[in-house]
Parts: structure tokens; C-alpha cells; sequence
């Protein structure tokens, strides 16, 4: 049954953000209490690492390779460790958000995989988006910004609120997919010209926090409070989406707990 499919989908998704929620809550502790410890004056600290590399093409001494320092090197002391400890929470929390807005897209490409299967309308627009010669299938499904238009495609422009401000479903999936694509693949880095518009700004400027590197870019960066309510925005966001979409079709929505008394 299509529903059943569905809800499954749903409860993988937020299973995997409710894990990505407890291993960030306990890493924040234990590194925070790991950084009290050496709070104290009588405490001492000193770590380092560097990189050597094995010339693996080059000469041998009796078979083994040579090997070379190079000139890359990190030191961390006492006075630095919590700089350093702060960069390390926000670089991984960064990083376990990556891997939940994938979660993200394995749902959808599901969602629509699925719906496909009931709405000709849609099939013809994901085959638009396959790659020459690709066949319909769930392992062809488009992903990045081919997903973001099917997806954008499927949605009205439903607004919700949070406090005094308005965000709709299209403007988060993007500051969402955005944002996941420069933690990856340009080391954290921003541009500013992706959040321009006065709702962009306000979205990302409520879910993550930034440094200023200069006039064009940022940094991104995440603490514990944020990512919890990234966490939550993301459970949130996806269920609306499902939402909308099980309205769309007539499916029922109202697969959780006491949501049928409202």
C-alpha cells in the first residue's frame, strides 16, 4: 500500500535525524566537559600532529620507501584548546547536517519516486531531468538542483511562520541545499550573494551561525542550540512537504499520534 510506503520512508528519515540529535548532544558534553578540565591554572596542555608522506614511486632502502615531513603541521596549547574545541564541535555539527539534508534528499527522491507512480505529469518532468540515456528508475532519480525543481514544482506557495517572520517550503529547500553543498564542497564557505534576498538572509540567519571572512563570503558554523533547532527545522520541513504532497493526492497525512484530533 502506497501510505504504507510512505510513512516508512518518513520514520527512516527521522529516525536518522533523531540519532544525528543524540550523538550531538552527548558529543557537545563530553567535549565541554573534556575542556573544564583544563580550565585550572595548575593544568597543562600541549598536542601536535603533522603530516608525512611515503614516496611510494621513488628510491628504497632495502624495500622500504623513504619517507618526507611536510611542511604541514598543527599545534594546539592550553590557551587555544578552547578555539579549538569550539571549531571542532562546529565543524562536525556542520557535518552531521550534511549527511541529514541527504537524508533529506533520499526522501524526497522517494516521495517522488512514489507519486510518480500516480501522477503522469510528474514522471514526465523527472524524465526531463535524467541524464542522456538514463532510464527511469529510483537509482536515476535527478539529484540537486534537477530534485529542487521537481520538488519546487510540486509545491504552492505555502508560507509558515516562526515568531514575526514569514519562510516558504521553495526558499528553505534552497538555503537548506545551499548551505549543505558549501559546507562540502568549499570547506564552510558562504557567498554572500546566495542569501541577497531579505527572506534568504532571515532563514539562514536563523538557522546557523556565521563568521565574516569578508564583503563576499562567510563562514558557516553551528553550536549546540543551533543545531538542535536545525534538527528540528529539518523534521518539520520534511513533514510539511509530505504533508502537502499526501493532500495533493488525497493520501492520508495524519500518521502520527493524536494528529487526527486536530
Amino acid at each position: 500500500m502506497l501510505e504504507i510506503k510512505l510513512k516508512n520512508y518518513l520514520n527512516n528519515y527521522f529516525d536518522s535525524l533523531i540519532e544525528y540529535k543524540h550523538v550531538a548532544l552527548r558529543t557537545n558534553t563530553v567535549l565541554f566537559n573534556d575542556l573544564k578540565r583544563f580550565a585550572s591554572e595548575d593544568s597543562k596542555l600541549r598536542f601536535g600532529s603533522s603530516l608525512v608522506l611515503n614516496d611510494w614511486s621513488g628510491k628504497t632502502d632495502n624495500g622500504w620507501v623513504y619517507t618526507y615531513p611536510t611542511d604541514s603541521m598543527l599545534e594546539t596549547t592550553k590557551e587555544s584548546y578552547p578555539e579549538f574545541i569550539n571549531d571542532l564541535i562546529s565543524k562536525q555539527f556542520c557535518l552531521f547536517y550534511a549527511q541529514s539534508f541527504e537524508g533529506l534528499e533520499r526522501l524526497l527522491k522517494n516521495l517522488m519516486f512514489e507519486f510518480s507512480s500516480i501522477d503522469s505529469e510528474l514522471k514526465c518532468l523527472i524524465e526531463e531531468k535524467l541524464k542522456n540515456n538514463q532510464k527511469f528508475s529510483r537509482e536515476n532519480m535527478p539529484s540537486g538542483d534537477h530534485l529542487r525543481e521537481i520538488v519546487d514544482a510540486q509545491l504552492d506557495s505555502f508560507l509558515y511562520g516562526k515568531d514575526r517572520m514569514k519562510f516558504d517550503l521553495k526558499t528553505s529547500f534552497f538555503i537548506l541545499s545551499k548551505t549543505r553543498h558549501n559546507i562540502i564542497h568549499n570547506n564552510y564557505v558562504l557567498h554572500k550573494n546566495i542569501i541577497s534576498s531579505p527572506d534568504r538572509k532571515n532563514l539562514f540567519f536563523e538557522l546557523f551561525l556565521y563568521d565574516e571572512i569578508d564583503s563576499r563570503e562567510i563562514k558557516v558554523k553551528l553550536d549546540i542550540l543551533h543545531f538542535k533547532n536545525l534538527i528540528d527545522f529539518m523534521c518539520n520541513f520534511s513533514f510539511q512537504i509530505f504533508k502537502k504532497l499526501c493532500l495533493k493526492y488525497d493520501l492520508n497525512w495524519k500518521i502520527y499520534k493524536n494528529m487526527d484530533k486536530h
